[in-house]
């Protein structure tokens, strides 16, 4: 008679399509084959799995909490359909592990698997979660997000991924992707131990925020990248660029404790952007034809540009902070200085601080 008890309710918390005010799952693994709606608090005792054909949607200010079970896996919500989460400012809605509050993996997260349709999570905050979000194959609009004290908070393969005014703190990794296309407007990541990787991938990104990163900050390889209107400050490192192409502008580099930007055969334009304060080298460069124009670095402990590589570096029309031919050679590393490099083209140089940033 339990038994039956028991699978009726189960049956009932798979397939019911409405609000409900608490459901609680009690096994290990269950699947929702129908569309289906959360409401109020959710306890999930394992994992949930979204089938192909179905939708979850997640209401206005509905709590949703993944509590282990004896299975030697960390409760996840595994989404082959679709997942809408559909939050307010006043009514957000948060994911997390059986404790509010918990720390780093205490839960699995939201796995996104071949699921290229809609899906959208908005006015959310993730807390806790191994990997708070990892999509394989899939696609995703993310907007006004938090996602705090995950392992990583986004891992992402051959995926398409959307970002709108997301938060991501106190991470292990913030966004790792491979082979993905990434359109960011106003992300903050903030106080992680790394901030992003970008692995064969396209990346454009406006406003975007790297706060006190306690390792490197953005590190990619042959990626397309576009940075504008950003700021790095308080990083250690704050970019690593390894072949690859693109552009980075009217960006602020501030504070940063080891080198700034480090160009490693990559074809990359880097104009318009402040770099001031940084406590170490600023841009380290190792050929791949890059462009330095129109920048204004000021007051910089250690060398303004320092190439390693080859090929010459062009670095003409830069404001180096004074107008004295002796001061501003003297932050300068190449061929006057070691014959075994290329020399930095830097002259002409600016006579004042051009105008940088929108």
């Amino acid at each position: 008679m339990k038994l039956l008890l028991c699978i009726g309710l189960m049956f009932c918390f798979l397939s019911n399509a409405g609000a409900a005010d608490l459901a609680v799952s009690s096994t290990g693994m269950q699947l929702l084959t129908e569309d289906t709606t959360w409401s109020g608090t959710v306890v999930i005792k394992g994992s949930v799995v979204v089938a192909p054909q179905a939708t979850l949607r997640i209401s206005p200010g509905t709590v949703v909490r993944f509590e282990a079970t004896a299975l030697p896996v960390l409760p996840s919500l595994i989404v082959h359909g679709r997942i809408l989460v559909t939050g307010t400012s006043d009514r957000p809605i948060t994911l997390s592990g059986g404790v509010a509050g918990a720390n780093r993996s205490s839960w699995g997260g939201v796995v996104l698997l071949s699921s290229e349709k809609k899906n959208s999570i908005d006015q959310c905050r993730i807390e806790g979660a191994e990997t708070a979000l990892d999509l394989r194959y899939s696609a995703l609009t993310l907007k006004s997000t938090a996602i705090v004290q995950a392992g990583t908070a986004i891992l992402a393969t051959d995926s398409v991924l959307h970002m709108t005014d997301d938060t991501i703190t106190e991470c292990g990794m913030g966004v790792s992707v491979s082979t993905c296309e990434l359109d960011g407007k106003n992300i903050t990541i903030a106080s992680c131990q790394r901030g992003g990787k970008f692995i064969r991938s396209g990346l454009s990104l406006s406003g975007f925020k790297l706060f006190n990163c306690q390792q490197a900050g953005v590190v990619t390889d042959g990626s397309r990248i576009k940075i504008t209107g950003g700021e790095f400050v308080g990083n250690m490192l704050a970019a690593r660029i390894t072949g690859g192409e693109g552009q980075i502008s009217q960006t602020r580099f501030q504070d940063n404790r080891e080198t700034v930007i480090h160009l490693s055969g990559a074809r990359i334009k880097i104009q318009r952007c402040l770099f001031t304060g940084n406590a170490n080298t600023v841009l380290r460069t190792e050929d791949g034809q890059s462009l330095i124009l129109n920048n204004s670095f000021v007051s910089n402990g250690g060398f303004n540009l320092y190439n390693v590589g080859r090929e010459v570096i062009a670095a003409w029309q830069n404001w180096w902070g004074t107008t004295d031919p002796v001061q501003i050679g003297l932050k300068i590393y190449d061929a006057t200085t070691d014959k075994t490099v290329a020399p930095v083209r830097y002259a002409p140089w600016l006579t004042e601080k051009p105008l940088l940033l929108l």
